[in-house]
């Protein structure tokens, strides 16, 4: 999602070059970042036949969008930083705003499905399943609204410009009644409407768990335990989530001041490009999050290291043995013992996912927290 102020010549703005310098040099930094974790991800998911599921196929869909991001749009913006100046051309120009807009939307509608995922399997596990292919079409759904909505400037509703004070292409600053009823629309459906439903959303599970934690803790002996895990997971998503909000806040800001028709001289110093560099800052800290808090991708990291590192020194790595299932593992582990059926004991818990769908996005960890 892109904006701009509809910079003139009369309005043009040029940062100093050591403000220039520092701003390319932060942007290289994310997109090392971006490109190396986001891919990393993506490879542990690929080799790990236990992540092949619709909740790891929307956090591998999330990681593809902002690789997109970072090799199809943050170069356009590193080059116009290093220029001071648009000096790519009008076709590009208008690509780039594009792609800003494709990618932003992309990424906040993998947000909602995700959390839509969690949805059903913590507060209604028996009611309707979300299979790989339901994952599948939601998440082409995904991508083919992000398309429409980004497609306005390019079939005549609106229109993209470059704007100096965000060193990006974009939407144009609003200068009749259509532009800004698109803007608008931009950010009623691409932020507005997602925020309160996955507010929504959010809300009803944390209640479903909190309602049925003190239950399962009475009559189940490895259930509380699962329970803390998909708590854990929530949490997780709303990290994500929180993180998002707050790195696309200042763009959201910007998009506000253009529909009110403020002027370009009365917006604040360097908004323009914290707008976006804060919007590109996410798309490396995505991956980390889930790095973070999720012990899985942790393993998938410290192999492919490994086999790096043997790699380099021309040696083949030497062979593990096939971890066990994390849900065996804890099933086990809190069962004192006792040979205890994995699906008598989940069929206790009507709040939590089957055994074929359970995902652990967390760490074992005994306070669950």
């Amino acid at each position: 999602m892109a904006t701009d102020l509809n910079i003139n010549s009369s309005h043009y703005f040029q940062y100093r070059p050591a403000e220039a310098a520092f701003q390319a040099s932060f942007l290289i930094l994310i997109m090392m970042v971006a490109i190396i974790a986001n891919t990393m991800n993506i490879i542990v998911v690929y080799r790990n036949s236990n992540m092949q599921t619709p909740r790891y196929m929307f956090i591998m869909n999330l990681a593809i969008g902002d690789i997109g991001v970072t090799l199809l749009s943050m170069p356009f913006s590193l080059v116009t930083c290093v220029a001071r100046k648009w000096i790519i051309g009008d076709a590009l120009c208008k690509l780039h705003g594009f792609l800003g807009s494709f990618f932003f939307c992309a990424s906040i509608f993998t947000l909602t499905v995700m959390s839509v995922e969690q949805y059903y399997a913590l507060v209604r596990p028996l009611s309707r399943t979300i299979t790989i292919q339901r994952a599948r079409w939601m998440t082409i759904s995904v991508w083919l609204l992000s398309a429409m909505l980004s497609m306005g400037p390019i079939l005549g509703w609106g229109h993209f410009d470059y704007n100096s004070t965000t060193l990006s292409c974009g939407v144009a600053y609003p200068e009749s009644t259509s532009d800004r009823l698109y803007l608008l629309t931009l950010l009623l459906i691409a932020y507005v409407i997602p925020l309160l439903s996955m507010a929504y959303v959010y809300i009803r599970i944390l209640l479903a768990v909190s309602r049925h934690t003190d239950r399962i803790a009475r009559y189940t002996k490895g259930g509380l335990e699962v329970m803390r895990l998909q708590r854990r997971i929530t949490y997780t998503l709303l990290l994500v989530l929180l993180v998002f909000l707050l790195c696309w806040l200042p763009f959201v800001f910007l998009i506000v001041l253009a529909t009110r028709n403020t002027s370009v001289s009365e917006i604040p110093y360097g908004l323009g490009v914290a707008a976006y560099w804060c919007g590109f800052f996410n798309s490396s800290v995505n991956p980390i999050i889930f790095v973070i808090r999720n012990d899985r991708f942790r393993e998938g990291y410290r192999d492919i290291l490994r086999e790096v590192w043997y790699g380099l020194q021309c040696k083949r790595p030497p062979k593990l043995e096939t971890s066990q299932l994390k849900k065996k593992w804890y099933l086990d582990k809190y069962s004192d013992g006792v040979k205890e059926n994995p699906h008598a004991v989940l069929r206790a818990i009507p709040s939590v996912t089957p055994v074929q769908d359970i995902e652990l996005m967390s760490d074992h960890n005994e306070d669950g927290a």
